[in-house]
């Protein structure tokens, strides 16, 4: 099934007057915003009465909620769950901002800058820095080097660590709500982002979780404390801003905050950068126990498995998918941002979603945004609350006028 923004401003035309009538995205993204009075302040989360959006996304919801009562409730999550924190969109990154400090690059930066997204342009400069390597230019190469070295620190600094960590309402509420739905010890949060939104909310929460490391001095990576049901899972797929290599062993520390904003050390993280070298990467430790985690998870069993936020342009996690497409007992939610970015494994999802039934697919920045995943699709409880039987009973009294 696929759900797109004609569905939901169908669902909220159906109780808005003519003269109310929404009829565009953005139309219905400029309502979403919150509602100021003439001074600047905000009187209102949105310009649209919540009942209102709590009936347009009622159906969603309920049908959320009957899945998350299988085996376990996995979660994939991608830049686009930060973002509203503080998190800049990788898309925004511009190549040509390097050139007045590389003038000697500048026609390459040029030609790099025309590729789409940060991973394109990182591994263009790295196959230039491997030809200069081939041809014996010592200089360029180096050149070259400090580039990728800087667009690297530049995607930690600005990309990762601009999240505000005093605003992350939306982690907090989207963790009390599977604490209300009593689902948390079977849920399992994987994450690409570098990030500590998750852990800090959890913290503050005083939620429990398992993130793959054990002790307490010293916290080393040890895959063994992944397995078991007893606590929240939380697994960063592809690092963290907060992992360092020592004495050849994995290690994480804990991070210090000051104004919202984490501070970290000089110690190079233990990530994986968006460039094609990431695929080779997954194979050696931590990533490769990592994605054995996942793979075995949504291989077996029954359970809902959530994708949010991610782009669909990792090929490992990807593949990774469509070997979980495999068990037929799981339940997908794929979110889809940006559907005119048209890809190979989205078109693919697309025409499987066709013939699967298990299989849902959700598009367009209201459907597939964090904040409106947060707060009208995820369900708080496993059963329909008296608001949600009134909104069925209301919901059914407004078809049966329509088609009078």
């Amino acid at each position: 099934m696929i759900y797109d923004s004609e569905y939901i401003l169908d669902m909220l035309n159906r109780k808005l007057k003519e003269e109310q009538q929404i009829h565009s995205e953005k139309e219905l993204l400029d309502l979403l915003e919150p509602r100021k009075d003439e001074e600047g302040n905000v009187i209102a989360d949105t310009h649209l009465p919540t009942e209102d959006l709590l009936v347009a996304f009622s159906d969603l919801r309920l049908k959320l909620a009957e899945h998350m009562k299988l085996d376990d409730v996995l979660f994939l999550f991608g830049n686009g769950a930060s973002i509203y924190a503080g998190s800049q969109d990788t898309r925004d990154f511009k190549l040509g901002d390097y050139k007045t400090k590389y003038k000697d690059l500048s026609s390459i930066i040029d030609a790099v800058g025309k590729l789409w997204g940060i991973e394109d342009q990182l591994n263009a400069l790295i196959t230039v820095r491997s030809y200069y390597n081939l041809v014996k230019d010592g200089e360029k190469e180096q050149l070259v080097n400090n580039l990728i070295d800087e667009i690297k620190g530049v995607l930690i600094d600005s990309f990762v660590n601009s999240v505000d960590y005093r605003k992350l309402s939306l982690h907090e509420v989207f963790l009390l709500k599977l604490r209300t739905f009593g689902c948390l010890r079977r849920t399992d949060i994987y994450t690409l982002n570098y990030d500590l939104a998750f852990e800090y909310s959890l913290d503050k929460l005083s939620i429990e979780y398992r993130d793959g490391f054990s002790g307490f001095v010293n916290r080393i990576f040890d895959p063994g404390t992944l397995q078991g049901k007893d606590k929240t899972g939380l697994v960063k797929i592809h690092g963290s801003v907060n992992w360092i290599v020592e004495d050849w062993k994995v290690k994480e520390f804990q991070p210090k905050f000051k104004d919202g904003k984490v501070i970290i050390d000089d110690t190079a993280p233990v990530l994986i950068y968006p460039t094609s070298h990431k695929l080779y990467q997954t194979y050696s430790t931590p990533y490769s126990e990592l994605m054995r985690h996942m793979l075995d998870e949504m291989e077996t069993g029954k359970n809902v498995v959530i994708v949010l936020g991610y782009k669909y342009g990792d090929d490992h996690i990807n593949e990774l998918l469509l070997k979980s497409l495999e068990n037929p007992n799981n339940i997908f939610y794929f979110f889809l941002y940006n559907p005119e970015e048209r890809g190979e494994f989205t078109d693919q999802l697309k025409r499987l979603a066709d013939s699967m039934p298990n299989i849902n697919i959700l598009t367009g920045k209201v459907l597939a945004d964090f904040k409106t995943f947060v707060k009208y699709i995820l369900p708080a409880t496993p059963e329909k609350t008296d608001q949600e039987k009134a909104i069925e009973l209301l919901q059914k009294v407004l078809v049966g006028h329509a088609g009078q």
